[in-house]
């Protein structure tokens, strides 16, 4: 590389990033380093950044082409130096049983929580620091999980690849959405909208989204994407909709991307029927009053879900290779890395602009 110095943001204190320059670290036989394109801006990247952690550059949604690539890493992954990638948040250990199934998202050496090392998350403390894509560079670690990406598409497009298939894993794999069934979305946020894509695509025969009178945009972008129905929850109420959209025979499925908190999903367990499915994604810490005799006899499956599979990831880069052109109502702008701290605002609504999912495009 000519370019021995670059740039990138890194948050340094809650609510704070700032510029800072690093070098082209040596790269390994077994590892890469990748010229990022674009890094989205996830809707975990807003408590990333307002918590007290170690210095970091966060974004995990990263694509760009690979610049450096060892000789053993070439083979391992069957890519080369100009090829372009999709970066998974995720840094396996590849050994443990996880690590075999497709469950290797959930890997203790890729969980922060228990000291592992993942893309976005990962301290610029642990060498060589290049974790994460609001920067010009990033390291390809050994454990990276990479996909190929078309050339013909946005970049910006492109980023949309991990909520799009955390859409998929949720409303496809776990919630096993298909036809003859009504699926219920609470939260028009990045996964929201994912889950109402994937469970259209999946063949279901109603879905309904839900969200607040702050989400028109967000409503409105649901119905683009293949909503059959939206609600604002803060003049309707959602059990009573579902009840008289189905006649009372009530939902399959309720996919809870919102609050995950005693209202959303006593709401959900509410509106199910009979052997119904309530997958939550996020979810309060302690949850209190919840009608669990409710679910007891309907014989409701409660389910928490995270994250994405590899062939959640594959199957919505296909997707966005072939309609981009509709999955754009989700890509609402970019920035650059100087305004990193207003990206992260405008995803949590903090500011006048409608974002949906933004980008950080570290070149412009």
């Amino acid at each position: 590389m000519s370019q021995k110095v670059f740039q990138a943001s890194v948050t340094y204190e809650p609510f704070h990033s700032e510029i800072r320059e690093f070098s082209v670290p040596a790269i390994a036989r077994d590892s890469g380093f990748l010229r990022v394109e674009a890094a989205g801006v996830c809707g975990s990247d807003i408590n990333a950044h307002s918590e007290p952690a170690p210095e970091r550059i966060l974004g995990h949604e990263n694509v760009g082409i690979i610049e450096q690539l060892g000789a053993e890493a070439a083979d391992r992954w069957g890519l080369k130096v100009g090829d372009r990638v999709v970066v998974e948040e995720y840094l396996p250990c590849g050994r443990c049983g996880t690590c075999r199934t497709t469950d290797f998202r959930f890997c203790f050496e890729s969980d922060p929580s228990e000291g592992g090392i993942r893309y976005g998350s990962t301290g610029i403390s642990i060498d060589p620091g290049l974790w994460g894509g609001f920067s010009q560079y990033m390291y390809l670690h050994p454990r990276s999980v990479l996909h190929r990406a078309p050339l013909g598409v946005s970049a910006e497009y492109l980023t949309l690849a991990l909520p799009l298939g955390n859409g998929f894993e949720w409303a496809c794999i776990e919630g096993r959405s298909g036809p003859g069934m009504t699926v219920v979305i609470y939260g028009p946020g990045q996964q929201g909208l994912a889950s109402v894509y994937a469970a259209k695509k999946a063949g279901a025969d109603m879905v309904v989204l839900l969200g607040t009178s702050r989400d028109s945009h967000r409503l409105s972008a649901g119905l683009a994407l293949g909503a059959d129905v939206v609600v604002n929850v803060d003049g309707e109420d959602p059990v009573s909709v579902v009840r008289g959209l189905t006649r009372g025979a009530m939902a399959d499925l309720v996919i809870d991307t919102a609050r995950g908190d005693a209202g959303t999903l006593s709401g959900g367990i509410a509106m199910l029927k009979q052997r119904g499915a309530l997958l939550y994604a996020t979810a309060q810490k302690q949850v209190a009053e919840l009608p669990l005799s409710d679910a007891q006899w309907k014989t409701l499956t409660l389910k928490g879900v995270r994250g994405h599979s590899y062939a959640a990831v594959e199957w919505a880069i296909a997707q966005i290779e072939s309609n981009h052109e509709l999955l754009s109502v989700l890509s609402t702008g970019s920035f650059g890395l100087n305004d990193v701290d207003t990206a992260i605002r405008a995803t949590a609504g903090e500011t006048d602009l409608k974002s949906i999912h933004v980008s950080i495009l570290p070149w412009s």
